[in-house]
């Protein structure tokens, strides 16, 4: 009885199952539209289909999470906005590329570039001053943005308060983006975080680098000062020499603030440990008073 080896059965049952998934592989990329728009647009030649077809179907598998994408927030990619993109140039290969909304928010916020320091929110990186909408906003209100306006575009310092939600840190974030897309270096810090950034980098002296910058960037934001947790080093040796540098070199400095003058000095009359200095806190409202438009914003709380 003749013997028969069923590993070479096997074998040749799977290379013709293979041959036959290659064949319908082949058939389906040469129907499909993006494969076709590909040679069309000569980002790959014909012959690709038949020379690698396992890799153009892998290609495709890769790009399905962006059929019918609605825009980033819908991203189904693991990197968020970005897709792999495939080429022919002697071989077929891929890399990846951002997709048209991830181009549209690279475009919007390219000017970020120029920021120095970026405590910026997020949700204000593309924001501008000079577009914003007060058409349906209150008198005092647009009092205050058109203070802002001519002081931006005066390079004027402005010390802009209010209650919790009434804009201010949009209207300096919008001024800050402005300057920047003009290509000008600038700075845009969250005060409480900044001091907790300083005294972390103490000791091995990394904070002056950013300190030195915002010296002499040419547009600065201070966003929420009065909220940071008052020590004698972050107001008598960071922020006196800081608006001090700044006056002297004739650059502006925008604060924004839930304190009106009379409670910011009385918060920076008080340090962390108890210990009261009115003279030091005189010194700096003083500094605040002498370069700054002293601007209220008034209106509803916009984050409800």
């Amino acid at each position: 009885m003749e013997k028969v080896d069923y590993r070479i059965s096997f074998t040749t049952e799977r290379i013709r199952k293979m041959e036959q998934q290659t064949k319908e592989c082949k058939e389906q990329l040469r129907m499909n539209p993006q494969i076709c728009s590909l040679i069309d647009r000569g980002d790959i030649p014909a012959f690709s289909i038949d020379k690698y077809p396992w890799k153009l179907h892998e290609w495709l598998k890769g790009i399905e999470p962006c059929a019918g994408c609605k825009g980033l927030a819908f991203c189904k990619q693991k990197t968020q906005g970005y897709y792999m993109a495939i080429k022919y140039d002697g071989i077929l290969q891929s890399s990846e590329k951002a997709c048209k909304y991830m181009r549209q928010k690279l475009n919007a916020e390219a000017h970020m570039k120029y920021y120095v320091s970026d405590d910026l929110p997020k949700n204000m990186r593309t924001v501008s001053l000079e577009e914003l909408d007060a058409s349906n906003e209150s008198a005092e209100y647009i009092k205050g943005l058109t203070t802002a306006l001519v002081s931006s575009e005066a390079y004027q310092s402005v010390y802009l308060y209010g209650n919790m939600g009434t804009g201010k840190t949009y209207i300096a974030a919008g001024a800050c983006n402005d300057h920047a897309r003009k290509k000008e270096k600038v700075a845009f810090i969250h005060y409480p975080s900044f001091c907790t950034r300083m005294y972390t980098s103490f000791k091995d002296n990394e904070y002056k680098q950013e300190f030195n910058r915002l010296q002499y960037v040419k547009f600065l934001v201070i966003d929420d000062i009065g909220a940071e947790s008052v020590t004698e080093w972050n107001r008598d040796s960071i922020l006196l020499p800081l608006l001090s540098a700044r006056y002297d070199a004739g650059l502006p400095i925008w604060f924004t603030s839930n304190c009106d003058l009379d409670t910011l000095k009385i918060h920076f009359a008080y340090s962390s440990k108890g210990a009261q200095d009115d003279l030091k806190a005189e010194r700096i409202l003083e500094r605040i008073e002498t370069i700054c438009k002293i601007q209220p914003l008034t209106g509803k709380d916009r984050r409800k």
